[in-house]
Protein backbone atom coordinates (compact mmCIF):
# COMPACT_ATOMS: atom_id res chain seq x y z
CA UNK A 1 0.00 0.00 0.00
CA UNK A 2 1.63 3.44 -0.86
CA UNK A 3 2.39 6.70 1.53
CA UNK A 4 1.40 9.16 -0.79
CA UNK A 5 1.58 12.68 0.49
CA UNK A 6 2.43 16.57 -0.30
CA UNK A 7 5.86 17.88 0.93
CA UNK A 8 7.64 20.88 1.13
CA UNK A 9 8.91 21.33 -2.74
CA UNK A 10 12.68 22.44 -3.41
CA UNK A 11 14.09 24.60 -5.94
CA UNK A 12 15.59 22.63 -8.67
CA UNK A 13 19.16 23.53 -7.96
CA UNK A 14 18.59 21.72 -4.90
CA UNK A 15 17.69 18.57 -6.38
CA UNK A 16 19.99 16.05 -7.55
CA UNK A 17 19.96 15.13 -11.60
CA UNK A 18 18.02 12.28 -10.67
CA UNK A 19 14.96 14.22 -9.16
CA UNK A 20 15.44 16.54 -11.89
CA UNK A 21 15.33 13.60 -14.41
CA UNK A 22 12.21 12.79 -13.00
CA UNK A 23 10.12 15.94 -12.80
CA UNK A 24 11.41 15.90 -16.96
CA UNK A 25 9.98 12.69 -17.15
CA UNK A 26 6.67 13.27 -15.66
CA UNK A 27 6.42 16.38 -17.86
CA UNK A 28 6.67 14.04 -21.08
CA UNK A 29 4.04 11.72 -19.39
CA UNK A 30 1.75 14.19 -18.71
CA UNK A 31 1.80 16.97 -21.04
CA UNK A 32 3.81 15.74 -23.69
CA UNK A 33 6.11 18.78 -23.31
CA UNK A 34 10.22 18.09 -23.21
CA UNK A 35 12.46 20.06 -20.92
CA UNK A 36 16.24 19.92 -21.00
CA UNK A 37 18.07 20.27 -17.09
CA UNK A 38 19.01 23.52 -17.81
CA UNK A 39 15.33 24.96 -18.73
CA UNK A 40 14.29 23.35 -15.50
CA UNK A 41 17.57 25.27 -13.74
CA UNK A 42 16.64 28.42 -15.06
CA UNK A 43 12.84 28.46 -14.23
CA UNK A 44 14.56 30.66 -11.15
CA UNK A 45 11.89 28.96 -8.70
CA UNK A 46 12.36 30.27 -5.14
CA UNK A 47 12.73 28.35 -1.60
CA UNK A 48 9.07 29.42 -0.42
CA UNK A 49 5.80 27.78 0.74
CA UNK A 50 4.48 27.91 -2.72
CA UNK A 51 5.90 24.64 -3.36
CA UNK A 52 5.24 21.12 -2.98
CA UNK A 53 6.16 17.39 -3.96
CA UNK A 54 4.09 14.43 -4.31
CA UNK A 55 6.08 12.05 -2.78
CA UNK A 56 5.08 7.89 -2.70
CA UNK A 57 6.89 7.60 1.05
CA UNK A 58 6.63 3.78 0.17
CA UNK A 59 9.38 3.93 -2.73
CA UNK A 60 11.26 7.72 -0.87
CA UNK A 61 14.35 8.68 -1.48
CA UNK A 62 14.02 6.54 -4.78
CA UNK A 63 13.24 9.66 -7.36
CA UNK A 64 10.84 7.17 -8.64
CA UNK A 65 8.92 8.16 -5.70
CA UNK A 66 7.93 11.58 -7.24
CA UNK A 67 4.53 11.28 -8.06
CA UNK A 68 3.31 15.00 -8.50
CA UNK A 69 4.72 18.75 -8.53
CA UNK A 70 3.35 21.56 -7.73
CA UNK A 71 6.01 24.87 -8.65
CA UNK A 72 5.46 29.09 -8.02
CA UNK A 73 6.83 32.37 -8.20
CA UNK A 74 5.83 35.23 -6.46
CA UNK A 75 4.79 37.60 -10.04
CA UNK A 76 4.34 41.15 -9.61
CA UNK A 77 3.76 42.61 -6.69
CA UNK A 78 0.44 41.07 -5.32
CA UNK A 79 0.45 38.24 -7.42
CA UNK A 80 1.70 34.28 -7.81
CA UNK A 81 2.66 32.50 -10.72
CA UNK A 82 2.05 29.26 -10.92
CA UNK A 83 4.82 27.62 -13.09
CA UNK A 84 4.44 24.24 -12.96
CA UNK A 85 1.81 21.78 -11.79
CA UNK A 86 2.12 18.16 -12.65
CA UNK A 87 0.72 14.52 -11.11
CA UNK A 88 1.21 11.22 -12.83
CA UNK A 89 -1.79 10.05 -14.27
CA UNK A 90 -2.60 7.60 -11.83
CA UNK A 91 -2.67 9.83 -9.01
CA UNK A 92 -5.19 12.39 -10.63
CA UNK A 93 -8.79 12.68 -9.28
CA UNK A 94 -7.95 11.57 -6.31
CA UNK A 95 -7.98 14.62 -4.20
CA UNK A 96 -4.25 15.75 -4.50
CA UNK A 97 -4.31 18.43 -6.50
CA UNK A 98 -7.08 19.94 -4.74
CA UNK A 99 -5.26 19.49 -1.38
CA UNK A 100 -1.91 21.04 -3.11
CA UNK A 101 -4.01 24.25 -4.75
CA UNK A 102 -5.61 24.60 -1.11
CA UNK A 103 -2.44 24.35 0.93
CA UNK A 104 -0.69 27.07 -2.37
CA UNK A 105 -3.94 29.40 -1.93
CA UNK A 106 -3.46 29.18 2.05
CA UNK A 107 0.17 30.22 2.35
CA UNK A 108 0.05 32.59 -0.63
CA UNK A 109 -2.95 34.73 1.11
CA UNK A 110 -0.82 34.62 4.80
CA UNK A 111 2.20 36.24 2.22
CA UNK A 112 -0.44 39.07 0.92
CA UNK A 113 -0.96 37.80 -2.80
CA UNK A 114 -4.44 38.55 -3.72
CA UNK A 115 -4.35 36.74 -7.64
CA UNK A 116 -2.70 33.75 -9.16
CA UNK A 117 -1.89 33.23 -12.80
CA UNK A 118 -0.69 30.11 -14.67
CA UNK A 119 -0.82 28.77 -18.72
CA UNK A 120 -2.23 25.85 -19.70
CA UNK A 121 -2.85 23.89 -23.05
CA UNK A 122 -5.73 25.01 -25.05
CA UNK A 123 -6.10 21.33 -25.46
CA UNK A 124 -5.96 20.59 -21.56
CA UNK A 125 -10.09 20.81 -21.10
CA UNK A 126 -9.62 18.83 -17.70
CA UNK A 127 -6.89 21.30 -16.41
CA UNK A 128 -8.58 24.18 -17.37
CA UNK A 129 -12.19 22.60 -15.40
CA UNK A 130 -10.02 22.30 -12.63
CA UNK A 131 -8.79 25.86 -12.57
CA UNK A 132 -12.06 26.93 -13.21
CA UNK A 133 -13.57 24.90 -10.52
CA UNK A 134 -10.60 27.35 -8.79
CA UNK A 135 -12.25 30.46 -9.79
CA UNK A 136 -9.52 30.92 -12.34
CA UNK A 137 -10.87 32.45 -15.90
CA UNK A 138 -9.11 32.49 -19.47
CA UNK A 139 -7.85 36.01 -19.66
CA UNK A 140 -5.95 35.66 -23.06
CA UNK A 141 -4.89 32.83 -26.03
CA UNK A 142 -0.73 32.85 -26.12
CA UNK A 143 0.04 31.93 -29.40
CA UNK A 144 1.91 29.08 -29.83
CA UNK A 145 3.36 29.05 -26.32
CA UNK A 146 3.84 25.37 -25.72
CA UNK A 147 6.22 23.66 -28.29
CA UNK A 148 3.30 22.44 -31.03
CA UNK A 149 0.33 24.63 -29.54
CA UNK A 150 -1.34 27.35 -28.24
CA UNK A 151 -2.05 28.32 -24.56
CA UNK A 152 -4.00 30.19 -22.37
CA UNK A 153 -3.33 32.65 -19.42
CA UNK A 154 -5.58 31.58 -16.92
CA UNK A 155 -5.69 34.34 -13.93
CA UNK A 156 -8.07 34.39 -10.71
CA UNK A 157 -8.32 35.40 -6.90
CA UNK A 158 -5.88 33.36 -4.59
Amino acid sequence: MSDIQWVYGLKPESLTVEWRDRIRELFLAETSEEYSDSSLLSLNIPEWDGNLMLIDRSSYPDASSLKGLLWSKPFKEDSTRVVAFVIEKGFQSNGHGGRAWSYMQKKMRELGKKFVQLEVKCSNIKAQEFYRARGMEIVSRIDMYYKYEHGYMMRGRL
